[in-house]
């Protein structure tokens, strides 16, 4: 019984991914398996390391603080860790079950985008409902809302209007706010393909787009610092906006008065956050 259930555990836990819906579910079902399962040492130390994935840390802290030997290293650093959040409960929310719906087929080809690689996924389209696009006139299933920086008011902009730079011919305007560290980029067609056949997003201040290295990044989606933690990149990221690691984890909230933009370099694959506030 043991030994399926460690199986179990090292599959799931190399796959585990927080935003998964499925992954989520599976493994707090696993996380049912253990806890009926005879709690030995070995058992309730894999209970702990499936709470601390789920970021149940009060759960896990009494379990952990049950079978923890603090001369063993190993033990010593996971009880910091476990306690750090603990000691931080501001920072945290679980990840408990989800309800997975199943997601609505799409009828309108979704076109690449170099710069927004999962637009849907980002929250940057919306679909669910046909719409007429302001752009060709036809009616879609798949759209943006207010999208462009333009005189004239636009409402809806299909996918392929704006991958084809037609939306920003038509009304004379372009998608992005501002270019960050633009004198990075040499090369006219990626401004140009940034600025009008790449859908912006929704930020307080305006949507403002980064560069790294020699090109811009892709926008990843909007997140907090909870976000952050889930993705495991809280050491892995250059902040644009220069607020140290603690004061974002103390203000940061994905739709909060404190929005996180999250980008990565095509080139280097380095996570860049830009943020604003309301």
């Amino acid at each position: 019984m043991t030994e399926s259930l460690i199986a179990q555990w090292q599959g799931q836990r190399k796959t585990f991914d927080a935003k998964n819906a499925k992954a989520i579910n599976a493994m707090h079902k696993l996380r049912e398996q253990v806890q009926k399962a005879e709690p030995t040492e070995v058992n309730l130390r894999m209970l702990v390391e499936i709470f601390y994935m789920l970021q149940m840390y009060d759960e896990a802290y009494k379990i952990f603080t049950s079978v923890m030997d603090l001369r063993n290293k190993k033990d010593q650093k996971k009880y910091g860790a476990i306690k750090y959040w603990i000691d931080n409960p501001q920072n945290v929310k679980p990840l408990s079950p989800r309800v997975i719906q199943e997601e609505a087929e799409i009828l309108i080809p979704l076109p690449t985008f170099k710069y927004m690689p999962n637009p849907i996924q980002a929250n940057i389209f919306k679909t669910g409902v046909l719409v007429v696009c302001d752009c060709c006139e036809q009616e879609v299933d798949i759209y943006c809302t207010k999208g462009i920086y333009a005189i004239e008011e636009v409402e809806y902009l299909c996918p392929s209007c704006i991958h084809s730079g037609l939306a920003a011919q038509k009304f004379d305007g372009q998608f992005q706010q501002d270019l960050l560290n633009s004198e990075l980029v040499k090369n006219d067609d990626y401004t140009d393909e940034v600025l009008y056949r790449t859908p912006g997003y929704i930020s307080w201040q305006g949507n403002d787009w980064v560069a790294h290295c020699t090109d811009y990044c892709a926008f990843i989606g909007y997140v907090g610092w909870q976000e952050l933690m889930e993705m495991g990149i809280t050491e892995e990221f250059e902040h644009f906006n220069g607020h140290t690691k603690e004061e974002l984890a103390a203000t940061l909230r994905n739709n909060g008065s404190h929005q996180g933009y999250l980008f990565q370099c095509l080139e280097c694959q380095q996570y860049i956050l830009y943020s604003d506030f309301d």
